[in-house]
């Protein structure tokens, strides 16, 4: 047996290309993550390692429980959703892979909802952004759902293409980090952008980042009225910041980050959702397996259409019929009308 067969067998896998694709894919997610376990000092790694500008909406209140949540949840959902794609374990401790999946739900949930408490600001706030991440979490949450409902149903093909789809989706916030180095590099060859940022928001983040003038020298527009004018009611003053990957100050750096972050997202999710797709396309004969083995399994449970009790093709679209291997035999044997 060679090295290559021995490692394939010692995981579970069959296929080679299965193998490849799982080690480039949990590998990312469990080395991304394992470099994100630090985040969970939220006061102390957290706030040295965001992005300049993000602290100044999360170091307190509603936001400072969303991130807390979120970073709480999600970082230990993405180490145990990977045990769940290894064949050996599932197939050696069905039970394991039973309990883990209900912790992962539960974290993943809590996850998504602690996201949805500080999207309003995140990198910018900008609308592109708050939309892309809101799709993620609605898609994370519909295929984590159908995924539970399926197997809730013994309904194994369906099961494991949601929960394929579940984690490439989750995968997709890895992307994202190369494509914002992309993205930063390339904008350094076109013409500046700028972006507003409320006067506060920059004063907080120059002290966070200990630069000892005042900021009032770089942005002269975020100064008081003269002769101590009050300002309107609901005003917010604001200044223009110039994205800048190489900035003299953090305020530009963190400007950068903002714009690249919505551009990156919406890469990253198309890369993952045509991807996850293509894949599933391409191994029919895998999907084929696990409905024969759904088919025996309702079969046994007394399912009255055993292969279509979950939400497969042909109960909510326009699919030819599936029809289990017994149901076929007999159809076989009934003789045609008139001979």
């Amino acid at each position: 047996m060679s090295l290559w067969t021995s490692i394939l067998a010692a995981f579970g896998f069959k296929k080679s290309y299965n193998f490849i694709l799982f080690f480039i894919m949990a590998g990312g997610l469990f080395g991304f993550t394992l470099a994100r376990l630090e985040y969970l000092s939220i006061g102390n790694r957290y706030r040295k390692g965001s992005a300049p500008g993000e602290w100044f909406y999360q170091h307190a209140g509603f936001r400072r429980v969303g991130i807390t949540l979120h970073l709480g949840t999600i970082l230990p959902c993405a180490i145990l959703v990977i045990f769940q794609f290894i064949p050996a374990i599932r197939h050696a401790v069905i039970t394991f892979h039973r309990i883990n999946g209900y912790i992962i739900i539960a974290l993943f949930l809590a996850s998504n909802a602690g996201a949805l408490m500080i999207i309003r600001h995140a990198f910018g706030g900008t609308l592109e952004t708050q939309l892309g991440l809101g799709l993620l979490v609605v898609l994370t949450t519909i295929s984590i759902a159908l995924a539970y409902l399926n197997i809730r149903r013994l309904q194994i093909d369906q099961h494991r293409a949601w929960m394929l789809r579940t984690m490439v989706y989750m995968g997709s916030i890895v992307t994202i980090r190369p494509l914002i180095e992309i993205t930063k590099l390339i904008l350094t060859h076109m013409e500046a952008y700028y972006v507003a940022w409320p006067c506060e928001k920059i004063d907080f983040t120059w002290k966070q980042y200990g630069i000892p003038i005042s900021y009032l020298q770089a942005y002269p527009s975020c100064a008081p009225p003269p002769n101590g004018t009050a300002l309107p009611p609901g005003y917010e003053p604001m200044a223009v910041v110039k994205a800048d990957k190489n900035g003299a100050e953090p305020a530009q750096i963190g400007a950068n980050i903002d714009i690249s972050f919505g551009l990156a997202l919406w890469v990253a999710l198309f890369l993952h959702i045509a991807g996850i797709e293509l894949y599933l396309r391409l191994t029919p004969r895998e999907s084929q397996r696990l409905r024969l083995v759904s088919y025996e399994r309702q079969k046994a449970a007394g399912y009255e259409n055993p292969g279509n009790a979950g939400l497969v093709v042909q109960r909510v679209g326009d699919a030819e019929p599936w029809i289990g291997p017994i149901e076929a035999a007999r159809m076989e044997d009934v003789p045609l009308m008139g001979k």
